[in-house]
């Protein structure tokens, strides 16, 4: 099922950024100038980011198989509209509908994410589903651009439209929601859409993770969607091949940043925010170096911004953690559909901004390109400063709710002892069995049950963290289920799920059996992980 998510995204991120490639044959066909080009981008942006929050609400309540099958018929009616276009009115109509369907897809995939798996494994997979969607750039950036110049535009575009016509039909028929038997997170109809997505937009942490979103993914759309082709070939003056080669270098840059940001958001929720802003600093720096370097940036500087950009692109997939950890499940299709509208307005504010200050400079050269593209910086700095509000305003929720926020430093010095102690494969069972800092809960009997913490989990619960002590035996872990089962039970604590930490995969293997046993034999409910430290 998640293949066949991947699927559809990529395919749709290959309709997304055709018009990308296509840009400057655009301004042949339809005579235009750079900023009336821009349009058509920033008329697809818009309509992908106005239906973000209906698109999610929507999820929420038909599912994603008939929303992504919808949005891949539409972007194929899109595709053949625009193969066939000669006017602007049209082109733009094609690029709306476009828009459109590429909105009801990556939203719609992200929702039926914890259906399948585990609430541990969803950021990295949400990752794994943005980095493998980008394959649909390379798509558009090496094959449809080599048929352009092959067959010309009509040609092109209807093969890109024949793709979506395939993945609609294999979606609709062969995409389930959720597996056999188990009930689907759907919201009831009458609790109103107005209703909806202000509930979602009174949690503080939705609103961190708009800013989020804005601040790591609108680098990749401005120049992947837009102005990547016209800036490296006729601001730096690089041939087509070159610009073929740097946009490959952008796409399988990602791959690695994708899993790794995935886990660590996993293994630092408290320090997401912080997360996100070194992955779009890592986007902002070398920028900063190709528009001061005099004269034509070098290949390898170039480089080093493609893999700048693609680690900020994973960096906006942080968001959608954030989201999920604060919202109930039955309403993440509408939290992800609000996320997203805030890197995709910022995009398609400053596509349209730097043709307009290209056009008011003269058009494409090196000076104006300059210029233009320094616009970024205003639309970076907007986000880091509302992300940051935004997270203060969070933290106070979450301090409420007894979850402990470290010091980054903290944290840092944690990670670095936990990969030693993998260094060492974890052969010190008695730094393991520490419970320094330890919480207290309090049960629905007045009992006290000592945890390690307290940390966002998902669907608006929080998940408590245990560590496992050396060498208990089952008759302890039977005590201990016990003491699981009324932590989750008890409402006033709002913990969801249990986590429990080992010091090795051989002790995480037996934890794992023990308390899947000891909940069999009790006959109840306990949604847990039992996972190896330091990974």
């Amino acid at each position: 099922m998640w293949v066949l998510g991947v699927l559809a995204y990529a395919a749709a991120v290959m309709q997304r950024t055709s018009f990308g490639v296509a840009s400057v044959m655009a301004m042949e066909r339809f005579a235009a100038g750079a900023s009336l080009v821009s349009l058509f981008v920033v008329v697809q942006l818009l309509t992908y980011a106005v239906m973000q929050v209906p698109v999610g609400v929507l999820a929420d309540r038909f599912g994603t198989r008939l929303m992504v099958g919808c949005g891949a018929a539409l972007m194929a009616i899109g595709q053949l509209d625009l193969a066939f276009s000669t006017s602007v009115v049209s082109a733009i109509i094609a690029r709306i509908l476009v828009g459109a369907g590429d909105a009801m897809t990556f939203t719609a995939v992200l929702r039926m994410l914890p259906s399948w798996f585990s609430a541990g494994r969803i950021p990295v997979l949400n990752q794994l589903t943005g980095m493998l969607g980008q394959a649909g750039q390379l798509l558009s950036s090496i094959p449809l651009a080599a048929l352009l110049g092959v067959a010309g535009w009509t040609s092109s575009f209807v093969a890109a439209g024949l793709v979506s016509v395939v993945v609609a039909a294999v979606v609709l028929v062969l995409l389930r929601n959720a597996p056999p038997g188990a009930p689907e997170l759907r919201v009831e109809a009458e609790a109103g859409v107005r209703q909806q997505v202000m509930d979602v937009l009174r949690v503080p942490a939705t609103r961190l993770a708009f800013w989020i979103h804005w601040m790591c993914a609108f680098w990749g759309m401005v120049f992947a969607l837009m102005w990547g082709y016209p800036f490296l070939l006729h601001g730096l003056g690089y041939p087509q091949p070159v610009a073929a080669g740097l946009f490959t270098v952008l796409v399988l840059a990602g791959a690695p940043f994708g899993p790794l940001i995935g886990l660590l958001s996993r293994r630092a929720p408290l320090q997401r925010t912080n997360l996100a802003l070194v992955l779009s600093v890592m986007a902002a720096v070398p920028w900063l170096a190709v528009l001061l370097w005099p004269g034509q940036a070098p290949v390898w500087l170039l480089v080093v911004l493609m893999v700048g950009i693609a680690a900020a692109g994973p960096g906006s997939a942080i968001g959608f953690d954030v989201a999920r950890a604060s919202n109930p499940l039955h309403r993440i299709g509408t939290a992800s559909g609000v996320v997203i509208v805030g890197g995709f307005f910022a995009g398609l504010v400053n596509i349209f901004v730097v043709g307009l200050v290209l056009d008011l400079l003269g058009g494409y050269s090196m000076t104006s390109f300059r210029w233009a593209m320094a616009t970024q910086f205003l639309f970076w700095g907007i986000g880091v400063v509302g992300a940051y509000r935004a997270r203060a305003a969070a933290r106070r929720v979450d301090r409420d709710r007894g979850v402990r926020h470290p010091p980054l430093v903290e944290v840092l010095r944690r990670e670095a002892a936990n990969w030693l102690v993998q260094w060492r494969i974890f052969r010190s069972p008695a730094s393991v069995g520490s419970t320094r800092d330890a919480l207290e809960l309090v049960v629905s009997d007045g009992r006290s049950v000592r945890l390690a913490a307290v940390l966002p989990g998902t669907g608006g619960r929080l998940v408590a963290i245990d560590v496992a002590p050396p060498q208990a035996t089952a008759s302890w872990w039977s005590q201990r289920v016990a003491d699981y089962l009324e932590v989750v039970g008890t409402e006033e604590l709002e913990v969801g799920a249990i986590e429990v930490r080992c010091a090795d995969p051989d002790t995480t293997n037996q934890v794992r059996t023990l308390i899947a046993d000891e909940v069999t034999r009790r006959r109840a409910a306990l949604s847990f992980e039992v996972v190896t430290r330091g990974r």
